[in-house]
């Protein structure tokens, strides 16, 4: 073999190992429970067509987009993402002092009282927003996808009073945050190109009454094609 020869053979083998790139899409659509519960007792429909049922039904009004994460990756490898915000809230009050000061007792001095009756001490930060990580392998020829996944949504429901206070100023009550945290971790082999259920939330389920939707994870992984194409 020329060494011509030798050179273009291993640039072909070089090319020819180019891992493809995986584009993975994850959607939250947010449907009625009952009728959830007609498609998945009713018949024994695939992930596509669940999917394309809740589309219609979002286009016209019955449904919600909650979320769509979209990550694109070289098969075999890791991608990570994140969109988020940083909350950053009190955890711990301790009573407000006077200043250290000594006033003797027999003193007119009239000390004001603390305008305030707690001060923050400690405080605690929360990302809320969605993160998303996978892991895909493309095999059987391109047409099917092993994906590794996790994802996780957190936002900030509300706030709790803890402590009612009133002064001349307004309300100077010690309220804490309530978070909701949806999160999944799992692997499933997908048809590349085509949807998946992946998962159901149910939102705020600790909410009384019962919350009446719920949401559902599809995911679908698209086999790009090779850079070479």
């Amino acid at each position: 073999m020329t060494k011509r020869a030798a050179f273009l053979f291993m640039l072909a083998l070089a090319t020819s190992a180019v891992a493809q790139h995986v584009r993975v899409m994850l959607q939250v659509i947010e449907v009625p429970h009952a009728e959830l519960t007609k498609w998945t007792t009713a018949d024994k429909a695939g992930g596509q067509e669940l999917h394309e049922r809740a589309m219609t039904l979002v286009s016209s009004g019955g449904a919600e987009i909650v979320e769509t994460s979209v990550v694109i990756c070289r098969s075999g490898e890791r991608a990570f993402v994140e969109s988020i915000a940083e909350m950053i809230y009190p955890t711990e009050y301790e009573p407000s002092s006077m200043g250290g000061s000594m006033v003797p007792l027999d003193s007119k001095l009239v000390i004001p009282v603390p305008l305030r009756p707690t001060d923050c001490v400690s405080f605690e930060t929360r990302n809320a927003g969605t993160t998303l990580e996978i892991e895909p392998t493309i095999g059987g020829g391109g047409k099917i996808v092993d994906l590794r996944l996790a994802f996780e949504s957190v936002s900030r429901e509300s706030l709790v009073t803890w402590t009612e206070f009133r002064d001349q100023w307004g309300d100077a009550s010690i309220k804490r945050p309530i978070f909701e945290t949806k999160r999944l971790s799992s692997a499933l082999t997908l048809l590349a190109g085509k949807f998946e259920l992946f998962n159901i939330f149910t939102p705020k389920p600790a909410a009384v009454p019962a919350a009446t939707t719920r949401q559902l994870v599809f995911v679908k992984a698209d086999v790009l094609p090779h850079p070479n194409e």
